[in-house]
């Protein structure tokens, strides 16, 4: 198949939909398939070997002030100018500043699509691909369906749109903005041969949400590649009783991760009787907006006695990879269900097992993998006794670590990720295309 398949940058920011783009793009080019990956919005990022264009398209720079000034997009000239890399890898410096609260009037400019002041955007978009023919239009989220129909038109492929995150997204958007959207977006999804989702939770979710009929939504599940983790399941050395135990955290750096949740839930386990020597190591990407709340979640672990915590800023992919195998169990108390869940599998691949909140897409991710415990929520009381169990019990971690390793590789590498894909092409073409 020739597939057109586009991820949505994020600039300087290495985000888990950019991977996951990234790592199937890669997957389905080594089954055969002739894939094209182009980055919208900014360039993409990510810890494994880009398989993506380097030029972008429908550029960040020149939908903004299309949106704020539109007489910015009437020049040809002027938006190449903009979408051009070295104005991109500028702008990206600075990308994650801007929370979405603030992005209510440009999401909407998004979702109006050629409808709306970003039109020049989407037809320089469509301009580029004129005269190209394929099988097959994967876009990477449904806040970007307002470029369903121009693609359509212009490729003459089936649309395909994944659901990845945007209940997050659209939960913190002012409530005029987000319902606005929410009516967009059920609009243009009428237009869409098939959405998929990246776990049963979100595909559910999101659907509800754009009151999608269920035969019209799959579950592509998330795939890491193995490469470079470890072939052989780590046991745990023997540890006396002034080792610390280590605790990893990979995530994003912001409230709703529970990085403080995860402080305060270490505290509860510090104090009970007998609890061994603590260390919390934190990594992932960090806004320049969230360091007042970095420098906060510092405070309260440097409160707890027995206790030492690290921040180490957003790792390569092999200082990712022996993070997570060098940990004892990793943790995750995300206050918001998760739709997702790359950094989990990332970890069971390695060996280590986690602990989750009982939420989102996590309680079917355990189910699958068997590589860990569910808190009863991402309380601090809830998750302590769960952090508290595995802290106590090597055993227990070792025996979850190893059903996650070999689980894991059964069900989330990325060749499960691409069979998935593979099973919606041949499914959708069963059926009747959208209009």
């Amino acid at each position: 198949m020739r597939i057109l398949s586009f991820t949505a940058g994020a600039g300087e920011m290495l985000c888990g939909s950019c991977i996951r783009d990234n790592a199937l793009a890669r997957e389905l080019g080594r089954r055969g398939h002739e894939v094209r990956l182009l980055p919208l919005y900014q360039r993409s990022r990510t810890d494994e070997e880009s398989v993506s264009e380097p030029s972008v398209r429908f550029g960040g720079v020149s939908v903004f002030l299309q949106h704020a000034a539109p007489l910015f997009g009437r020049t040809p000239f002027v938006s190449a100018l903009l979408d051009s890399a070295p104005v991109v890898n500028f702008a990206g410096r600075f990308s994650g500043s801007t929370e979405a609260k603030h992005l209510g009037p440009l999401t909407i400019t998004t979702l109006l699509g050629a409808e709306g002041p970003a039109r020049p955007a989407v037809e320089g978009l469509v301009r580029s691909l004129e005269g190209q023919r394929f099988d097959s239009v994967l876009l990477p989220n449904s806040l970007l369906l307002g470029l369903a129909g121009p693609l359509k038109a212009v490729t003459g492929a089936p649309i395909v749109v994944t659901f990845s995150g945007e209940d997050l997204f659209l939960s913190q958007l002012p409530e005029d903005h987000a319902g606005h959207a929410l009516e967009l977006m059920r609009d243009a999804a009428a237009g869409v041969d098939h959405f998929v989702g990246v776990t049963r939770y979100h595909a559910d979710d999101m659907a509800k949400r754009l009151r999608i009929p269920p035969e019209r939504v799959s579950v592509v599940r998330l795939g890491v590649d193995p490469a470079g983790f470890p072939e052989n399941f780590k046991r745990a050395a023997g540890r006396g009783a002034s080792r610390p135990v280590t605790i990893a955290y990979l995530s994003r750096i912001a409230p709703e991760k529970g990085l403080d949740r995860l402080a305060d839930a270490v505290a509860i386990v510090a104090k009970r009787a007998g609890a061994p020597p603590l260390r919390v190591r934190a990594a992932g990407w960090m806004a320049r907006s969230q360091r007042g709340y970095l420098a906060r979640v510092r405070r309260r672990f440097a409160r707890i006695p027995g206790v030492s915590f690290g921040y180490e800023g957003s790792p390569g992919r092999e200082a990712k990879l022996r993070f997570l195998r060098e940990s004892d169990l990793f943790a995750l108390p995300a206050v918001f269900p998760e739709p997702k869940g790359i950094p989990p599998i990332e970890a069971m691949m390695a060996g280590t097992p986690v602990v989750l909140p009982a939420t989102g897409a996590y309680p079917d991710l355990i189910r699958r993998t068997g590589g860990g415990l569910l808190a009863r929520s991402a309380e601090p009381e809830d998750f302590a006794r769960a952090l508290d169990r595995l802290i106590r019990n090597p055993a227990e971690r070792e025996r979850l670590g190893a059903e996650g390793f070999r689980r894991v590789r059964e069900e989330h590498a990325a060749h499960r990720m691409a069979e998935d894909m593979e099973a919606v092409w041949r499914n959708s073409a069963r059926r009747p295309r959208a209009a």
